[in-house]
């Protein structure tokens, strides 16, 4: 078939998943057409959209703007002559359905922490089918009286490319060395709980403990450098990088330090399975669907915050003591050797050939 993807095109969690998505429809045979969006006009990089490293890929449609006007998506469904279009976090419900309405199916993915009751009718109308990455977001949609089918995410090919080298290289490293911490910040949303992490992180004893704080926005930085002044163990790198040299850096870590709030997906607990690394997050969901307790990571309890996320379901900080004593653990070298087989073993339970299966399935039913 002639599959088209519509999605944000750089850097970004939303669009590394269209774009993984996109290599998957081409892996089933089909051909895909990609309908980029820019950034929204009050986004930390208003209208962006990336042409380079990664995103540097024939049959690339840049659209007008975050709203795309009706015209131009029928325009490209027409010129491209689609059967299919995947939408991903896009609530232009009524353009959506006018398209289905042309004999086009549709399919739409959201993020679990924005999609709302009010949004259920829209939605039904606009998709053939609203599916789901994780267990958690399909048992929300069947409380919202949508019937999801799942398509299982696992770890992409790309990320697995230099495993063999990368497993080699943690396995030589000194186990009486600093151990490095790596925290994913990304945009530094609200779903990250900065300060909870950092001042964990900051109690914890030990002087081989390193911890690094990637970014790709300077917002919250303030709070960052103020911690790094009083606990030279924290560093921060605040940059887009390309996408080698961000695994790079991550790969040079020992541990992925992940509590989150809430996740829609969380990619980069399916890079630290890719590089063999142990987890430390909190046991919430969809988080504990990927890493589980003495396996390939540690769990912490979450704590429910008074302020939930904009859909309404529940948002977690993570039990600072619990995430202190976490830390603390995994500075011993025994028990990251026993985390990381674990984490090398979960490569198995999240084969990107189940996400293949299951995405032929959505597509013939």
């Amino acid at each position: 078939m002639r599959v088209g993807v519509s999605c944000f095109w750089f850097n970004r969690g939303q669009a590394v998943v269209g774009r993984q998505l996109r290599s998957g429809l081409e892996t089933l045979g089909h051909q895909t057409f990609v309908l980029a969006r820019p950034a929204k006009d009050t986004a930390a990089k208003p209208g962006l959209l990336a042409t380079d490293d990664v995103w540097d890929q024939p049959r690339v449609t840049p659209a007008s703007h975050y709203l795309i006007p009706y015209e131009e998506t029928e325009r490209w469904v027409r010129e491209h002559e689609l059967d299919v279009v995947m939408f991903d976090q896009n609530y232009q419900l009524d353009e959506i359905a006018r398209l289905r309405e042309s004999g086009v199916r549709t399919y739409g993915r959201f993020v679990w922490e924005q999609f709302a009751a009010e949004n259920v009718e829209g939605a039904k109308q606009a998709f053939d089918a609203v599916y789901s990455l994780t267990a958690c977001e399909r048992e929300r949609y069947a409380t919202l009286g949508i019937s999801s089918p799942r398509v299982r995410w696992g770890v992409h090919p790309e990320l697995l490319e230099a495993m063999a080298e990368r497993d080699a290289e943690r396995d030589a490293r000194p186990q009486d060395g600093p151990v490095t911490f790596f925290f994913p910040g990304g945009y530094m949303t609200k779903r990250k709980p900065l300060k909870p992490v950092l001042e964990a992180f900051s109690r914890a004893r030990g002087e081989n403990l390193r911890m690094v704080l990637k970014a790709q926005v300077e917002k919250r930085g303030g709070m960052v450098r103020k911690a790094a002044e009083a606990d030279p163990r924290i560093e921060s790198v605040f940059a887009d990088l390309p996408a080698a040299e961000h695994r790079r850096l991550f790969a040079a870590a020992d541990v992925c330090l992940a509590p989150s709030r809430w996740e829609g997906l969380g990619l980069h607990l399916y890079e630290a399975a890719a590089l063999g690394m142990p987890t430390i997050t909190n046991d919430d969901p969809p988080m504990n669907e990927v890493i589980r307790d003495g396996e390939n990571g540690l769990l912490v309890r979450g704590i429910e915050s008074p302020e939930p996320a904009p859909s309404g379901i529940p948002a977690y900080d993570p039990d600072p003591a619990e995430l202190t004593a976490a830390i603390e653990r995994l500075a011993d070298p025994g028990l990251r050797r026993q985390l990381i087989a674990g984490a090398r073993a979960a490569r198995e339970r999240l084969r990107w050939e189940d996400t293949l299966a299951d995405l032929a399935a959505l597509l013939r039913d």
